[in-house]
This record gives structure tokens, C-alpha cells and sequence, in this order.
């Protein structure tokens, strides 16, 4: 997906974010995706509102829901592509 010329090469934070809930759904496929959403949205606005330079938060936020998943015991889905 392309983002249009005037959005100056960046990506919508909001299509970011889906898109991180979407992985994550297909990471913790047990997790509810509600329960996801929610901790991607809210765990973004706690790291913008903490953060003096917010080009990295996408991804921080990305990185500690998945820490946060995990010490809640959710199960990681890792794709394999190897067959045998």
C-alpha cells in the first residue's frame, strides 16, 4: 500500500496501528482482537503523550504490546514456511 504524495512519504498512524492488530492477531490467535486493538490504541497514546519525538512509536508501541501479551501467558503463533 502506497501512501498519497502529500502525505510526505509517511504512513497514517491509524493505518499503522491497524495493521499492527492485525499481526498481532495472527500472532496471538487466541487473544481477542478487541482486547488487542485496545492495548495497541492505548499503549500508542501513553508512549505519544510521554514522547518528545514520536517517529519510532509505531513500532515501540508494537514491541510492548507483544511484551505485554506474552507476560499474560498468550501463546505466540510463529508462520514456518518450512513444510518438511
Amino acid at each position: 500500500m502506497t501512501e498519497p504524495a502529500a502525505s510526505g512519504g509517511l504512513v497514517d498512524p491509524e493505518i499503522a496501528l491497524q495493521r499492527q492488530v492485525e499481526t498481532l492477531k495472527q500472532r496471538f490467535p487466541d487473544a481477542d482482537e478487541r482486547e488487542i486493538s485496545a492495548l495497541v490504541h492505548g499503549t500508542h497514546q501513553r508512549l505519544k503523550d510521554e514522547a518528545s519525538i514520536d517517529s519510532h512509536l509505531v513500532a515501540l508501541t508494537e514491541k510492548q504490546v507483544t511484551e505485554e501479551l506474552r507476560s499474560g501467558g498468550g501463546t505466540v503463533h510463529i508462520r514456518s514456511d518450512n513444510t518438511a
